[in-house]
């Protein structure tokens, strides 16, 4: 509960505090991790990544003694390739339960959860925003 204002925490647009501006949510539905907006939290794995990679691959391996390097060359390229591939395979795909799948049109805007009507967005298996079972 936030003591400043006196209302509990809620899913509905709330002013900000200090200055009376409304938060509003993303309106238009992520399809999968290239939606943009991308999360700070993408970038920074993406940042990591070749971060690590370019480290790895130009500066530790490179320092090894010469028998070694060819071994560590394709065990850690076989490691960071499986890791690459799995990374963009879980960027592509769509999160949404297959009954949301079928019945969602992602060019419609997002729809608002009022806490008044429902406890919670999911309630015995049924989504109160999509409409549908999942």
């Amino acid at each position: 509960m936030d003591t400043r204002s006196g209302s509990q925490c809620s899913v509905t647009p709330e002013a900000i505090l200090n200055n009376e501006k409304l938060v509003l949510p993303p309106r238009i539905s992520r399809v999968n991790g290239w939606s943009l907006p991308l999360h700070y939290f993408q970038v920074v794995t993406w940042a990591v990544f070749v971060g690590l990679s370019s480290a790895t691959f130009g500066i530790f391996i490179p320092l090894l003694p010469p028998a070694w390097k060819y071994i560590a060359y394709v065990v850690t390229g076989g490691i960071f390739s499986f890791h690459l591939v799995v990374h963009l395979i879980a960027s592509c795909i769509d999160p949404a339960d297959s009954n949301v799948r079928l019945m969602k049109n992602y060019s419609q805007p997002m729809p608002l959860f009022d806490r008044s009507k429902h406890a919670h967005v999911i309630q015995n298996q049924f989504c109160h925003l999509c409409k549908v079972t999942v």
